[in-house]
């Protein structure tokens, strides 16, 4: 039997961009078996509390995190591991809010380092810098990002975040991180991009799109997810994807267990 823990998701609280509820979330991941599931909304943590308190209540162990819009517009994923962790990912936040405008939230890169402790770092989802640099052919610079995201966050406070979920390019990305990581001896780790529950409703999901642009579903086509895969899958289902990369899935769990020490509903 396989075992998966998601570190990528959103929820409503990613506005007009989860679609589904944290209970709904939580609900299906207790269906499916998971020991834990994080919470990681864009640039904020408004639905962190709620989050904490369903799955203890339900019997899962959340874990708190936030998917973070640097100043270029690339992303990064966070995850609290302590309350030194927490404090600062709300300081990130914080920091982000003050220095943007209200609409579009950006984290001055600088400031990762000065505030890296007790976090876990993602290398981000497609539109990180290093699946940039990969994209582009630049593998030179995609170890460089890796490189210096290390040195800013710690050896074992960095993982290469592999995304598949059957969009053009997923394939050939997650075997060029893979390779980075085998390479640079820097950990990979699987993650979902989670935006719904379940695959029926990414058609809501595609309607929240479209009014956060200000378009018709037609005219968002290019804003819209690719296709419907976002949604929380098996672990059976995340282990075949990944079966090329097993330590992929299997670090979903030691991170997991890591996270384990800092919870919300007790840790404030």
């Amino acid at each position: 039997m396989h075992q998966y823990v998601e570190l990528h998701l959103h929820t409503c609280y990613s506005f007009l961009e989860g679609a589904s509820q944290p209970d709904e979330l939580i609900l299906r991941a207790l269906e499916l078996g998971y020991p834990a599931l994080a919470i990681t909304d864009h640039d904020g943590l408004h639905g962190a509390m709620e989050f904490a308190q369903a799955c203890r209540a339900f019997g899962i162990q959340p874990i708190t995190g936030a998917e973070m819009t640097l100043i270029s517009g690339e992303h990064i994923t966070l995850i609290a591991e302590s309350r030194e962790g927490y404090a600062n990912l709300s300081r990130l936040i914080t920091a982000t809010y003050m220095e943007s405008p209200r609409s579009d939230p950006r984290l001055d890169p600088a400031l990762l380092p000065l505030h890296s402790a007790g976090l876990i770092c993602l290398s981000g989802c497609r539109k990180s810098e290093i699946a940039a640099a990969i994209d582009r052919g630049d593998i030179a610079a995609a170890e460089a990002v890796a490189e210096r995201f290390r040195t800013w966050f710690g050896a074992e406070n960095y993982f290469l975040e592999l995304q598949h979920n059957l969009v053009y390019g997923d394939t050939p990305r997650c075997r060029a991180l893979a390779e980075i990581g085998r390479r640079l001896a820097i950990p990979v780790v699987a993650t979902g991009n989670v935006h719904y529950h379940v695959r029926e409703r990414h058609r809501l999901q595609d309607a929240m799109v479209a009014i956060k642009h200000r378009s018709t579903l037609d005219g968002s086509h290019r804003e819209r997810r690719p296709n419907s895969e976002f949604f929380l899958r098996t672990p059976e289902e995340m282990a075949e994807r990944f079966s090329e990369i097993p330590d992929a899935v299997a670090n979903t769990l030691v991170i997991a267990e890591r996270a384990a020490d800092f919870d919300l509903t007790k840790d404030l």
